[in-house]
């Protein structure tokens, strides 16, 4: 059984076709359960009127207090999920294809075939990014962002590439994060995510889009075009600060998470990656030789020249 998490605020406008696109995935044995953060407009109603018509299981509940943000309302859910066999992510304003849990549940298998099902493991795939009706802008959010579609541990202290709206991962991984993910220093629930399988399990990566990923004025995060000139003309516009403050947070995660794991990864052996992270903490102290040699030495490059570039000078 996969337990579905979705996030909303005020997503009437397009919470019932999203809604829609899990009905009729061709693997049933799903339940869902909603987490609505305080909305104003109808989306209580859209999902209450959503769990009458259908036979599985689906809870909704209304956040009171307000979380005031998705990763909080993301971080609550994991708490109600936390007997669940397997989990997933849902926004609120995406459209699913039809396949996307049975495909994600074969991948998942292989990796228990492979590994067992007593370790933290996750699966993720590529997303379609689309418009606010749903046109096509690309096939592939890694292509249209310009990010690796598998990234080592280092290059993944240094910029997530692992989309919320695409994962699915099992109970280990869940009771393993739940506690946690609401934290402040944490910089959003499926990045913790991403972290915690890289380290303490597994992940494998489906190349192919089982998501419509829409775009739209009031995305929490939304696709960026990483090669677009304007985009990256915009990143140097922001500057230093807007850049020193993004590897700021990851350092600040990566602490935290040396904080509340760091003993188990002792316990575990996993000594190269508690090195590797306890060094990585360090690097807002380091001078721009430092930073580029720890780069070098690591390959934590970021893709793309534009980048490099401004990880030497800002990094």
């Amino acid at each position: 059984m996969i337990t579905i998490l979705m996030a909303v605020y005020n997503g009437e406008r397009y919470l019932k076709e999203q809604l829609e696109s899990i009905r009729v995935q061709d693997y049933s044995e799903w339940r869902l359960i909603v987490r609505d953060d305080c909305s104003s407009d109808k989306s209580v109603q859209i999902l209450k009127d959503f769990a009458s018509s259908v036979a599985n299981e689906v809870q909704v509940y209304i956040n009171q207090p307000a979380c005031g943000s998705a990763k909080d309302n993301f971080a609550r859910l994991l708490n109600d999920a936390c007997n669940s066999e397997y989990i997933m992510f849902s926004d609120q304003d995406d459209v699913w294809k039809k396949d996307k849990l049975s495909t994600c549940m074969d991948k998942m298998r292989q990796l228990e075939e492979e590994y067992g099902s007593g370790i933290p493991l996750l699966v993720h795939s590529d997303v379609e990014v689309a418009g606010e009706d749903m046109e096509v802008i690309s096939s592939s959010m890694f292509d249209y962002s310009d990010i690796r579609r598998e990234a080592t541990l280092e290059q993944l202290l240094l910029q997530n590439n692992v989309t919320g709206c695409t994962m699915l991962f099992n109970k280990p991984l869940c009771n393993g994060i739940a506690p946690f993910a609401g934290s402040p220093d944490v910089i959003m629930h499926d990045y913790f995510a991403a972290l915690y399988a890289k380290i303490f399990g597994r992940t494998a990566f489906i190349n192919k889009p089982l998501v419509s990923y829409r775009q739209h004025s009031s995305n929490s995060v939304g696709a960026k075009a990483g090669r677009s000139p304007s985009y990256l003309f915009k990143r140097l516009m922001d500057g230093k600060k807007a850049y020193k403050e993004a590897v700021n947070a990851s350092a600040s995660q990566a602490r935290y998470f040396l904080q509340i794991y760091g003993d188990t990864m002792s316990e575990k052996s996993l000594f190269i990656e508690y090195a590797m992270i306890i060094r990585y903490t360090g690097i807002c102290r380091m001078t721009c030789f430092e930073r580029a040699m720890f780069f070098i030495s690591t390959k934590s490059w970021k893709k793309g020249l534009a980048r490099k570039i401004m990880q030497i000078l800002w990094g």
